[in-house]
């Protein structure tokens, strides 16, 4: 039962993200859909003392409709240099950061053409740390052109799966009953996030995972404790 992943690129992205990742067969990029500045392309939320804060990239967007494929990091900003201390700033006196900080601030120096190279970049180290070993694929590389739910039906096809794993968030708008007659079974996540020692106070969720890497380091074990596959409810 080949299982299927579709989400848009994030940014250095939390753990509900990359436990999609281990759980699945085939995680899909979804770089042909619109870019959305408040969303989380371009961006990484982290905790500060005074509240979340967010790692962000800016782009370069020529118009408002354009997908996430065509987007790029705006080089013209200096960017890389305000990123990198932010993160000292933020996690130099925690436990693991000298162990880590240098291959997460090589990923912010390293030239990327698109943002979505840069987000997929940002993902080796966790892949790496956790044993992800899913295949990836763009939608951009696939021969396909419907939208929403139909397009998210479309590529399941294209690829063969037959379990489609998807974020709870997509319960509002995924037509379930055009999957299950195509014999696609529709499982939701359902994700708790692992609490540990974190900097600033009470603990907080859904954080980048450099937030969990620079305090305790990426456990695998932990990581899949916190989710699991829900039902279709």
């Amino acid at each position: 039962m080949p299982a299927c992943v579709i989400s848009q690129p994030r940014f250095f992205p939390g753990l509900h993200y990359l436990h999609r990742m281990m759980v699945t067969d085939v995680f899909v990029v979804l770089d042909t859909v619109q870019f959305t500045p408040r969303h989380e392309e371009n961006r990484a939320k982290l905790k500060g003392p005074t509240g979340p804060q967010w790692l962000t990239v800016p782009v370069r967007q020529s118009r408002r409709d354009q997908p996430i494929g065509e987007i790029r990091p705006d080089d013209t900003q200096s960017w890389r240099r305000k990123l990198i201390g932010t993160l000292n700033s933020l996690y130099a006196p925690a436990p693991c950061f000298e162990a880590h900080a240098p291959e997460i601030i090589s990923i912010l120096e390293h030239p990327h053409e698109t943002l979505t190279e840069l987000d997929r970049a940002s993902w080796e180290p966790a892949l790496r740390l956790l044993g992800i070993t899913c295949r990836f694929v763009c939608s951009s590389e696939l021969p396909l052109s419907g939208k929403g739910s139909e397009l998210l039906l479309q590529i399941c096809q294209y690829l063969g799966s037959t379990v489609y794993i998807s974020g709870a968030a997509a319960k509002g708008y995924l037509d379930v009953a055009a999957f299950a007659a195509a014999r696609i079974e529709v499982v939701f996540q359902e994700y708790h996030y692992p609490v540990y020692p974190q900097r600033h106070g009470d603990f907080a969720a859904f954080l980048s995972y450099l937030d969990m890497l620079f305090n305790v380091g990426l456990d695998r074990e932990t990581v899949l404790a916190g989710g699991s596959k829900g039902s279709t409810d």
